[in-house]
């Protein structure tokens, strides 16, 4: 009988990256008896000297590794686990957490000082949102320096003087067999570690057989305080630059969580704890749901559920301007559509001309390019802007995808929905070119046609109900949510579909189309937004509240 086939490793070429998954190559041959090889795939985030904290950075060294994958240029690939976006990838299966390494952050130092004993005015190295404010909230006199490269490069920073010190993590350190280095090992209580800091996630397509050889991997501990951890992340929709920790602790019977989040001037933090059987990852997910809600704002009101696929974080923010709290779930989920029809032929109408180019998603720019490609939709975005072409979009992240490519935007309306875009787009209208989703709303495209323009409008990404099930059905079911937005019918049907029928909470929604697809699937609407503004869904929601 013929020996299987290697396992094909993907990693990057950082010291640190090959060391751990060495680690995990060789204790997945110790389990399966299947040998292993490294297969190295370069990524733009080991070319880029620009910080990955910035819009549109996010997800660089991930990205790379998850298309080989899917590509089956590997079968597995690992990951700092901390590294993962929150939301899950099509295709891809989280395969094993293996035993976590020592989550906290350390210092290492010149000479060798700790945080209390480094000087008035010490220069740290950390590029870290998070790192940043929990250092300069216990010492307001450190100047913080942006520090990028890899692991040894940073270490060397400090101990060849060029800084006072910098902050890493423990368990990057230690892999690297580099401990001797370190200053002082810091509080997690006080300087609170990035979620799943210390922890390796294992990937593999969805359906491989060889998910469940990685599975025996999985320590149960290090995969349910990763796991309420991370759910901080989803209910904030946390990107790389929300300053946001989260440290859990698991005895085997009790669930100790503790977050932090820095937002703007504010500081709040959380700690809970529950008893959980070995195992329960899915509670320990909803008690991190749970302690998103009371960072962003403890308040007597139970939290929102926010199920849009994306874009909820202008609903959370008017929310918590008027003291509620909220949480953020998907239940449906965007990806690029799989024909390249609709792209190719807005980009021919682009480059025929026209008057205007209407964005209201910040996932038509990026699956547009994906169809089209990035270099020619840039291409025609510069000429046609030079031509006289001008640009209108709905939200400031869908702006900053626009601008990405190097033009400028010319509209953001006031009021944030299609209505107020357009009430502010000047008569006549003239042509315009409308990339969307698949179950983009009719408001935007027939009221500008009512208007006498001329739209070209074409799909560029789906929206569909996601696969998995989300977490904050049981807290719909143990009574932990207070109210309901649902922006669309799409949105109805996907809670419809998971919770499994109408939760019995109220209801907001945006339009009487909105309202009359939840009706009839049994919500209970107690208010219908005058427009899709968040101000204005929040007002609704705030209006029930307090009656």
């Amino acid at each position: 009988m013929p020996a299987p086939n290697k396992i094909r490793l993907g990693t990057r070429a950082s010291l640190l990256a090959r060391t751990q998954s060495a680690t995990v190559g060789n204790a997945l041959s110790e389990v399966s008896g299947r040998e292993w090889e490294e297969i190295l795939i370069r990524t733009p985030g080991d070319d880029t000297t620009a910080s990955l904290n910035q819009p549109g950075n996010p997800g660089l060294f991930v990205s790379t590794l998850r298309k080989a994958l899917l590509a089956g240029e590997v079968d597995m690939i690992v990951h700092s686990f901390k590294d993962l976006p929150s939301a899950p990838e099509p295709g891809i299966s989280l395969a094993a957490v293996p035993l976590r390494e020592d989550p906290r952050d350390v210092l290492v130092s010149h000479n060798g000082l700790t945080l209390a004993t480094l000087p008035h005015g010490a220069k740290i190295g950390t590029s870290s949102p998070r790192r940043t404010a929990m250092l300069l909230a216990l010492r307001p006199d450190l100047q913080i320096q942006p520090v990028r490269g890899n692991i040894d490069t940073r270490m060397r920073k400090a101990l060849e003087g060029d800084l006072d010190a910098v902050v890493l993590a423990y368990a990057g350190i230690s892999r690297i067999g580099r401990t001797s280095v370190i200053s002082e090992i810091l509080d997690p209580l006080e300087i609170v570690p990035a979620p799943a800091q210390g922890a390796l996630a294992i990937e593999c397509r969805t359906g491989d057989e060889i998910l469940d050889l990685i599975a025996q991997l999985q320590d149960p501990a290090s995969r349910i305080t990763t796991a309420a951890e991370r759910e901080v992340l989803v209910g904030i929709n946390a990107e790389c630059s929300t300053a946001i920790g989260a440290y859990a602790t698991f005895d085997g019977s009790e669930l100790v969580l503790t977050a932090e989040l820095f937002d703007r001037e504010e500081r709040s933090r959380v700690h809970l704890r529950e008893t959980l059987q070995v195992g329960d990852v899915r509670r320990a997910r909803a008690m991190g749901l749970r302690a998103a809600a009371d960072l962003l704002r403890p308040s007597e009101f139970k939290p929102v559920l926010l199920v849009r696929a994306s874009d909820n974080e202008a609903d959370a923010a008017a929310l918590k301007s008027l003291g509620i709290a909220s949480i953020s779930d998907s239940y449906l989920h965007m990806t690029q559509s799989e024909s390249p029809d609709d792209g190719a032929r807005l980009l021919e109408a682009m480059r025929s001309g026209v008057d205007w180019f209407v964005v209201t998603s910040q996932m038509a720019i990026p699956s547009w390019g994906n169809l089209v490609g990035s270099e020619e939709l840039q291409a025609a975005l510069v000429s046609a802007k030079k031509a006289g072409m001008k640009i209108a979009v709905v939200g400031a992240k869908t702006a900053e995808t626009v601008r990405s490519l190097g033009v400028e935007v010319d509209l953001i309306p006031r009021e944030q929905s299609a209505a107020g875009l357009i009430a502010e787009m000047p008569k006549p209208v003239g042509s315009v070119v409308f990339p969307h989703g698949s179950i983009a709303m009719r408001a935007l495209p027939d009221g500008l046609v009512a208007r006498g323009a001329r739209v070209h409008e074409g799909v560029v990404y789906e929206t569909t109900v996601v696969n998995h099930e989300p977490i904050s059905t049981l807290l719909l079911q143990e009574d932990h949510i207070g109210a309901l937005i649902l922006r669309s019918p799409s949105a109805a049907r996907a809670v419809h579909q998971k919770f499994g029928t109408a939760p019995s909470v109220p209801v907001v929604v945006s339009g009487p189309t909105t309202a009359a697809a939840a009706r009839e699937l049994g919500f209970a609407v107690v208010g219908i937004s005058e427009s899709p503004a968040a101000e204005d869904m929040a007002a609704a929601i705030h209006q029930h509240l307090t009656a």
